[in-house]
């Protein structure tokens, strides 16, 4: 993972390393992510993920994957994050209220 430029490392409390090691214990080493025919990844695991929040280092929060994984899943969040991010940017123009159009008879044109 690319670390330049990113605060990721200064949210990580003290004790990582240990975390880390004891979540790769708990998942026996190897990727938890489940193929699409429902088999459990048989890479060893090489990244220590956090599920929903990537302030919260508790075990039922983390989860081992291999590097491929890994990185699908960090791409997938990043083009979630940028695609609100343009969403939030674009700013639809106003619109304006409905016209009322002349039409032959609606008014007398004497």
């Amino acid at each position: 993972m690319a670390w330049e430029g990113s605060d990721r490392r200064e949210t990580l409390p003290p004790d990582w390393r240990e975390i880390r090691a004891a979540v790769f214990a708990r998942d026996g080493y190897r990727c938890v992510e489940i193929m699409p025919d429902g088999r459990r990844c048989v890479n060893p695991a090489q990244e220590c993920d956090h599920g929903d929040d990537r302030l919260d280092h508790s075990l039922g929060n983390l989860r081992s994957l291999c590097t491929p994984h890994h990185k699908a899943k960090s791409s997938a969040e990043g083009g979630r994050a940028s695609a609100v991010a343009r969403k939030k940017k674009y700013r639809h123009p106003r619109r304006r209220p409905k016209e009322e159009h002349w039409h032959p008879g609606d008014a007398s044109d004497s």
